[in-house]
């Protein structure tokens, strides 16, 4: 009874998040995807399970660093977050789970890459729904809104998130943003 309650809270809050995000103006600020990656690297390396995982995280130093985004920065960790925690549960121990980023023209775009089971052809086209739970994700902890609050997110910021993936190899989330334009005089 405690873990059904605690599920349903999760859930529950999971779906006000969710409605918020659609009906409540966005407080836009420069955001840098570099210091919120690290930052998200470090609360991930803190959970047990991804003790037994290779987390990496790979940003440009050169010529220049990441460019920021105009966003939240709060519902963009939230975003990146429920990435990173779907590649840590649906890896095993000893997978691989990548964060890399990179600047491609106006965007910037965040990659989360794992070696793990990788999603069915069937399911693919599913994920992004409300409440939606595939075939593999059965048995794991979780309440199929995590992705639909990514879509939402990404498209409030502007941005789109896409995935592919190969069974028996692994998943590669793509979420790209507008970069931040500098300001002109």
């Amino acid at each position: 009874i405690e873990a059904q309650t605690l599920r349903l809270s999760r859930l529950a809050s999971d779906l006000r998040k969710l409605a918020e995000l659609e009906t409540r103006p966005l407080e836009c600020e420069p955001v840098s995807m570099g210091e919120l990656l690290e930052e998200l690297l470090a609360t991930a390396r803190e959970r047990p399970e991804a003790g037994s995982r290779r987390l990496t995280l790979t940003l440009p130093q050169a010529p220049w660093p990441l460019p920021e985004v105009d966003g939240d920065g709060d519902l963009l960790f939230l975003a990146l977050h429920n990435l990173l925690d779907n590649a840590c549960k649906f890896t095993r121990a000893g997978d691989t789970v990548e964060v890399r980023a990179y600047e491609d023209g106006a965007s910037v775009v965040v990659e989360v890459a794992d070696t793990g089971p990788g999603i069915s052809e069937e399911d693919i086209a599913h994920v992004w729904e409300e409440l939606y739970r595939g075939e593999s994700a059965r048995g794991v902890p979780g309440s199929g809104l995590g992705l639909a609050l990514v879509r939402a997110v990404a498209e409030r910021h502007g941005g789109q998130v896409n995935l592919r993936s190969r069974a028996g190899q692994g998943t590669v989330f793509t979420l790209r943003l507008p970069a931040r334009q500098p300001a002109t005089h």
